[in-house]
């Protein structure tokens, strides 16, 4: 019986005040890395990115800012003039997570919507690719990319 009461005055004593509970964020603020972040980040890149077993490349760009959230935005553009707008969904020291807005995948023929995982490798990125169609038939393109800022 007294295990019982001393379980139960821990439990109140655990849910009863405002100081044991995990702050809730409240404001769009960004992340405090996204500073750093930043810095490496904006400008322009030009790059190249191959799909998975293929050794021809395909070039494109990317152009990075700051939004006024303060959000990491941008924009991947191919030589064929068709572009995408990205942005930064997370991010550490050593790279970053981004998700694009749906756009066409010329090879699959329909709508995606494109995650990368980058690293950054000196003055370069280098990632991995992934669009996933936005109705889900067994088909995504997936590979690899690299790119340098100027």
């Amino acid at each position: 019986m007294a295990f019982y009461a001393a379980l139960g005055v821990g439990s109140l004593i655990a849910l009863s005040g405002p100081a044991h509970r995990p702050a809730v964020a409240t404001t769009n603020q960004p992340q405090p890395d996204s500073v750093a972040l930043a810095s490496k980040l904006v400008g322009k890149w030009s790059g190249t990115r191959f799909e998975s077993n293929s050794t021809t490349g395909q070039k494109y760009t990317m152009q990075w800012k700051k939004d006024t959230t303060g959000a990491l935005v941008g924009t991947i553009s191919m030589p064929s003039g068709s572009s995408y707008a990205t942005r930064v969904v997370w991010s550490s020291d050593t790279g970053f997570i981004t998700e694009s807005a749906p756009h066409k995948s010329a090879k699959l023929g329909e709508k995606v919507v494109t995650r990368t995982l980058s690293h950054f490798k000196g003055d370069s990125l280098t990632g991995t690719f992934e669009a996933r169609p936005m109705t889900y038939k067994g088909q995504s393109e997936t590979g690899r990319f690299s790119a340098r800022k100027g």
